[in-house]
């Protein structure tokens, strides 16, 4: 299955099912050492993250993408039950205007489709209408890396 994308209004729904157990994709989402191997955009060349997996903890991320430009990512977990849901609260970045309404919101749930298949839900919530077009390949590219990663640690087909 392809990566599914629908956005309106300011909020991005992405929709993939991975070959693998909702436990191990769960974790790549969490533990640092995974999450590093996949997370970003097509143009991101490193990630280092720092991850406090529970209620109240730090999950952040910062790209460095092909030409050098570094993409800081600050959030909050404000919702967290392994391995079934994560939601993080991230502030407007800089390049955001002033007064654009609230944080940005990311929920992910991890659904099982069996014993070994697992359907990744996100919810992306409060994405300006200008970044948008960036926001949904961001998302599209990091559903396609995730696949290729679980692929590599021998989960999926």
């Amino acid at each position: 299955m392809t990566t599914q994308t629908q956005y309106e209004d300011g909020k991005l729904i992405v929709t993939r099912v991975y070959d693998a157990p909702r436990e191990a994709v769960f974790d790549a989402w969490i533990a640092t050492s995974k999450l590093e191997q996949w997370w970003g955009c097509a143009d991101t060349m490193e990630v280092k993250a720092e991850v406090e997996p529970k209620l109240g903890g730090k999950y952040c991320h910062e790209m460095t993408l092909r030409g050098g430009h570094v993409q800081p990512g600050q959030a909050v977990f404000v919702e967290f039950d392994p391995p079934c849901v994560l939601a993080y609260a991230a502030p407007r970045s800089d390049e955001m205007a002033e007064g654009e309404g609230d944080n940005m919101l990311v929920r992910v749930e991890f659904i099982e489709h069996g014993e070994n298949k697992t359907e990744v839900r996100l919810t992306h919530s409060g994405i300006p209408h200008e970044f948008s077009p960036f926001i949904i390949d961001g998302w599209g590219a990091a559903f396609g890396k995730l696949y290729r990663f679980l692929v590599q640690e021998s989960f999926a087909a």
